[in-house]
């Protein structure tokens, strides 16, 4: 091997960790929306991360890598259609076919909402922010949530109810100003 395959390889292999850190949260994102269960989504990005690693050679740099890596994230999902054909929600093809194209237009949309959305979650008082982040993040339980925060399952549900209305409302007036608020 040549000095300059090795550099070149390296590069590459640079460009591919950039590339998985850059995007994935999306591919998950577009995987969430394709199977019933976060787990499932969880295990699916692993093994389109498996995939995407196996076939970087055929990625063509400069052209959307997101698409690509989400089109093979899809091809995985049909694949592993069986395994959740055990599952209480199973959707016809035609559903999961018709949400990955709704989800694809809607990448950029849903990348924007994340965006405002982390910067709302930072205007909010701590002890809020916990909640929510046990909450949904964690994907813990309103008992584990109420829990940390040191309030009664009444209160942290009143509060979760109070706290989302202000997040809609931020994230809403965030992207109404184009993410500048």
């Amino acid at each position: 091997m040549k000095p300059d395959e090795s550099s070149g390889d390296t590069d590459r292999q640079k460009e591919l960790m950039l590339l998985m850190t850059q995007h994935q949260r999306r591919i998950f994102s577009y995987l969430y929306t394709l199977v019933p269960d976060r787990h499932d989504a969880q295990d699916l990005l692993q093994e389109t991360s498996l995939v995407i690693v196996e076939k970087f050679n055929e990625f063509t740099p400069g052209t959307d890598f997101a698409a690509w890596a989400c089109q093979i994230a899809y091809w995985r999902v049909r694949a592993s259609r069986q395994k959740f054909a055990r599952a209480k929600v199973v959707f016809d093809q035609n559903v999961v076919d018709a949400v990955a194209e709704t989800a694809a237009t809607m990448a950029d949309e849903l990348d924007d909402r994340h965006e405002a959305l982390a910067k709302c979650l930072q205007k909010l008082h701590p002890r809020d922010r916990e909640l929510v982040l046990t909450r949904y993040e964690s994907a813990q339980g309103v008992v584990e949530a109420a829990r940390r925060t040191g309030r009664s399952m009444d209160a942290a549900y009143k509060a979760l109810g109070r706290i989302r209305k202000l997040l809609f409302d931020c994230v809403s007036h965030q992207l109404a100003a184009g993410g500048t608020a």
